[in-house]
Formats: structure tokens, sequence, C-alpha cells
């Protein structure tokens, strides 16, 4: 059986050196590669710089927003005033005393008043 067996194997001789992969086809895939991941990266740049572009004119939106609020409740607070004021300056006893005192005016007298008729006849 020993014999046998020795027969069944073949004898091989000294290993023969595998025949490399040529470099030059890697150097060739690895520029494309960088090329192809720069331009990735330059895509990403883009899009999370428009992103804070975006960001910077929501804040800009919501500043400007605050001060018209600002500016409305003391347009509100002013108009209040105003209407006091005028409410005020409309009350017909004050415009009596006025009329009296600086204008030397009087009430009329109902019997005192006349009217006249501007209609022409003709």
């Amino acid at each position: 059986m020993g014999q046998a067996a020795a027969v069944a194997r073949p004898r091989r001789g000294p290993a023969k050196p595998r025949p490399q992969a040529k470099p030059k086809a890697r150097a060739k895939k690895a520029p494309r590669l960088r090329v192809a991941g720069a331009v990735w990266i330059g895509i990403v740049a883009v899009l999370l710089s428009g992103v804070v572009a975006l960001n910077v004119a929501v804040l800009q939106l919501n500043v400007k927003l605050e001060n018209l609020g600002t500016e409305r409740t003391r347009l509100r607070a002013e108009n209040a005033d105003l209407a006091s004021e005028i409410a005020s300056k409309a009350q017909a006893g004050r415009i009596h005393t006025l009329a009296r005192g600086q204008l030397g005016l009087e009430v009329a007298d109902a019997g005192r008043t006349t009217y006249l008729n501007l209609e022409s006849d003709g």
C-alpha cells in the first residue's frame, strides 16, 4: 500500500513563481477614485453651505418678525393714547367752554333763530 500511494501522487517540481499583476492597472484606477471622492466632497460642501445659508435667512426673518411685533405693540399703545386724547377733546362741555371763552360765542335762543330761504323765485 505504501508504494501505491507513492505512485498515485505525482511528484511536483520546484514551485514556479506566479506572475504578479501589473501595478500600472491600479495606478489608473486610483486617480479616478480620487477625483470621484473630491467631487462628492464638493457636492456635500455645497449642500451644507446651502443649509447654512437657509438657516441664516430664517434667522434674519425671525429677527425682522420680532422687530415688527414690537413696533406693532408700540403703535397700538400710541393709537389708544390718541383715541383717548380725541375723546377728551371732543366732549361737548369742553367745546362750549372754549367757544364762550376764546371766541365769545353764545348758545342761540330758539326764539331768536331765523332761517333764510336761498331758492330763487324767478
